[in-house]
């Protein structure tokens, strides 16, 4: 992952944030509405090639705020990979690539976890 690749990620979230749509990852047991984000480091440079940090906070159904840190982003897809043509291409999951370290450990072949964002949009 490069710095545009980076600035694109921000970006996409950064729309989530001021449309007010809906998240759901089954992996982590999450359902609401993203209501921040935090990056580290905050401003992206040409030699970046990962995210250290990016926290996500969600308002649950219930009311609760729930926080997700995830550590070392290394890459992500965009899901559906092509846009229609005539039509706003909009991206329906967010798959977050994760260097583990535990992983690492272990020695086992695929080092990475992988995190899948479902968007569910209001309209």
């Amino acid at each position: 992952m490069d710095y545009m690749d980076i600035d694109r990620l921000k970006n996409i979230f950064s729309d989530m944030l001021r449309n007010q749509y809906t998240l759901r990852s089954m992996e982590l047991g999450i359902d609401g509405k993203l209501m921040a984000v935090g990056y580290k480091p905050y401003w992206t440079s040409r030699q970046d090639s990962k995210i250290e940090t990016l926290e996500l906070n969600f308002l649950s159904s219930k009311g609760v705020m729930v926080p997700i840190i995830l550590r070392n982003v290394v890459s992500y897809e965009l899901y559906p990979k092509e846009g229609r043509k005539n039509k706003k291409y909009r991206v329906n999951m967010i798959e977050l690539l994760i260097l583990s370290p535990y992983m690492l450990a272990r020695n086992s072949k695929d080092v990475y976890d992988k995190i899948k964002l479902e968007i569910i949009y209001e309209d």
